[in-house]
């Protein structure tokens, strides 16, 4: 065994391990965990290309003085834009609930893992004390 085992309160050891590297690797593990979703929703894709149409799918217009193809062109391109706008828009929301619900969530773990020690604490004084009465 290392002479750093012998030399150093059990308490302090663990207190300066949970407040230390534990704190550094939870914040990690929020990080890693955020920046996979922020890179599985693709926020900055989808916002880049949220009027482009859906899948790439347009009718191109041949030129020349044709009404009827001309129409038809605008219609189906307008479609596939909107059919784009609204998925795209329907990811980001998805992905931006995932986002915030996850930080939330750390938000909340990392609160817990802050408290904890005196949790435990008191509750082993609480447990110590309803013994002796």
């Amino acid at each position: 065994m290392s002479d750093f085992y012998h030399t150093e309160n059990i308490i302090l050891f663990y207190a300066r391990w949970h407040y230390g590297k534990g704190v550094r690797e939870l914040l990690g593990v929020a990080s890693n965990i955020l920046w996979f979703i922020r890179h599985f929703f693709s926020f900055r894709l989808l916002l880049r290309t949220l009027f482009a149409p859906w899948k790439r799918m347009s009718e191109h217009y041949e030129g020349g003085f044709d009404l009827a193809n001309f129409f038809s062109s605008f219609v189906v391109n307008s479609i596939m834009r909107i059919v784009g706008f609204a998925t795209r828009s329907l990811v980001l929301l998805i992905g931006l609930f995932a986002y915030i619900l996850t930080s939330l969530f750390f938000l909340g773990v990392f609160a817990i893992w802050l408290l904890a020690p005196a949790l435990i604490m008191g509750i082993l004084v609480l447990a110590v004390t309803f013994l002796i009465l």
